[in-house]
This record gives structure tokens, sequence and C-alpha cells, in this order.
């Protein structure tokens, strides 16, 4: 059955944010006189909500660094003058292509509200996005809280509902939530871990999702 509503990660899935996203997360534990950590280990967490990545990154730091860590990440990442935010080429003629098919569109991200809005901004996609949600509003993935709140801001059922992203994140999520996934291999976790958590498909872009939609 084909979905009413499709729900797009954005780091890793419209925006190819990867490594950006490392080498911020490298720079304020370098910042906050902390060794940096390794890359792979970050990779393996994007998707996550911030405090929860550096939860996980730093589980023996206090409260009080933990929030400078936090503070810092947001001053490097937010700043105008870092400029880490380009959409994948496939990313706006495949919202194009859906938009014009009668699909919602919508985000759900680990970004806060702040980072959220000035990457909509930034990318001039504001007219996409019938709803949008964050971790900041929302528990973290893969708890299924965006799927839920974004459905019942458009009237729909999880049901009615394809979730795409590029972590396992997005597809726990999903599953959680009842609802459809499809992966895209462009971001944090490989082919091989998102084709071991439930979805459609594992594509290698967008640029293969309007095909994959057409033929549900």
């Amino acid at each position: 059955m084909k979905p009413e509503l499709i729900i797009f990660d954005w780091d890793g899935t419209l925006a190819d944010t990867t490594r950006p996203i490392i080498r911020t997360f490298q720079q304020s534990f370098a910042d906050c006189g902390l060794k940096a950590p390794d890359a792979d280990a970050i990779r393996a967490l994007i998707g996550y909500s911030l405090p929860e990545i550096i939860f996980r990154l730093a589980p023996n730091a206090g409260e009080h660094l933990r929030e400078e860590l936090a503070e810092t990440y947001a001053a490097h990442y937010l700043n105008p003058n870092n400029h880490n935010m380009k959409l994948f080429d496939s990313a706006v003629p495949c919202l194009n292509t859906l938009k014009g098919q009668g699909y919602l569109l919508a985000v759900a991200t680990g970004k806060g509200r702040t980072g959220l809005d000035r990457a909509i901004g930034q990318t001039g996609t504001a007219h996409f996005w019938a709803a949008t949600t964050c971790a900041s509003e929302q528990p973290s993935k893969p708890a299924p809280e965006m799927v839920f709140a974004l459905c019942d801001a458009l009237g729909l059922m999880p049901s009615e509902t394809l979730v795409v992203g590029d972590t396992t994140y997005d597809l726990q999520m999903a599953a959680n939530a009842k609802a459809s996934a499809v992966a895209v291999a462009t971001g944090a976790h490989t082919k091989a871990q998102l084709a071991a958590e439930p979805c459609l498909a594992v594509l290698d872009g967008l640029a293969e999702l309007p095909a994959l939609l057409a033929a549900l």
C-alpha cells in the first residue's frame, strides 16, 4: 500500500553532513579539554539526540561538563561561518517529484529546533514540509514519538506513513511506531547494518525512492 506521508530524517538522508558532524564533535571535545572521540565512535551514534550522543561519548563526565560540550557543539555547528549544510544532489529532485505526486512530506530529526530551522532556511526547503519535529521536542530516536507527533499533526496513522533514513535508529523508530521504512545508504550506517533492521529496501540514494514508491 502506498503511504500518504513520507517522513525524512535530515542528517545523512537529505543532507551530506556526516563528516561535518564528526569534525564538530571532535573539535568540541578538544575545546573542552577532553580527548577527541574516534570518528567511528561518533558515526555509530549519529541519529540520536545531541544530549544522548554526548552522554554515550562521555559517560563519566558530570552534568556541567556535558552541558558545556553541548553548548560548544551548538556554537560551532550553528556558526554562520561554518558552511556545513549541503543537501545531497538527489534530495531536491526527489522532493519535487514526491510533492508533485501528492505525498505529504515531513521531517523527523535528531537536531534541535534551532538547528533544524536553520538548516531548512539555509537550504530553502520550507515549502516542502507539511510538518517537522525534532529531538528537542520529542524523545530521541528510536522512540516512536516523532512519528506519532507528525501523524497527529496531519491527521494520519503510522500505518499510512513511510520513514526514510540513513541509520538503524530511523528504522527502529519506524518499527516502534508500526510504520514502514526505507533506508538510504548515504550517511552514518552501512548497508549491512541497515539491512539487518525492518525496512522495505536499502537504497543507494534518494534518487531511487520515487521508483520504489511507484512499484508499491
